[in-house]
């Protein structure tokens, strides 16, 4: 997937902090499966480096086009 304009950027911001909270949580939360628990904090975990990867990438392309005036 990639960023195409500014109201998908704001909205993979929003599922970042949502995720960030999620990771937060999960792994402070009493686990009745260590290895469940470990194999979600994972899976987030990559989600989270995929939105922050996306976000660089768009930032780095909207930096490069030159301003219209």
């Amino acid at each position: 997937m990639s960023i195409e304009n500014r109201r998908q950027l704001d909205n993979t911001r929003a599922k970042l902090a949502e995720l960030e909270l999620l990771y937060e949580k999960t792994s402070q939360a009493p686990a009745a499966d260590e290895h469940v628990r470990e194999l979600t904090l994972r899976s987030i975990k990559k989600r989270l480096n995929q939105f922050r990867e996306e976000i660089a990438r768009y930032e780095t392309r909207a930096s490069q086009v030159p301003a219209n005036k």
